[in-house]
């Protein structure tokens, strides 16, 4: 399922002409309890700063959305099973 999961993000990525982790960053932004994400750069050995940025550079059409839920949904859902993990400081 891991591999179904990084073939569909490829042509999502090959689509908007980015990364495959654009567009995983850019998934989980859009996720309505996600305020941001933490991207690590390894200065000094590869710099993927110029890359990363492209995800603030694309939207996620309704149709890529479809193709990534319809692998998502065949996999644990841990957000319903653990729940969101801030959930206590938002109330």
């Amino acid at each position: 399922m891991f591999q179904e999961l990084l073939l569909t993000l490829r042509a999502v990525a090959d689509r908007h002409q980015v990364s495959i982790s654009d567009v995983a960053v850019r998934y989980i932004l859009d996720r309505p309890a996600v305020a941001g994400v933490i991207v690590g750069v390894r200065l000094g050995v590869t710099d993927h700063r110029e890359d990363n940025s492209r995800a603030f550079q694309f939207s996620l059409a309704p149709e890529d959305l479809g193709h990534i839920q319809s692998v998502l949904s065949r996999s644990r859902d841990l957000y319903q099973i653990i729940g969101d993990c801030g959930d206590e400081y938002r109330r």
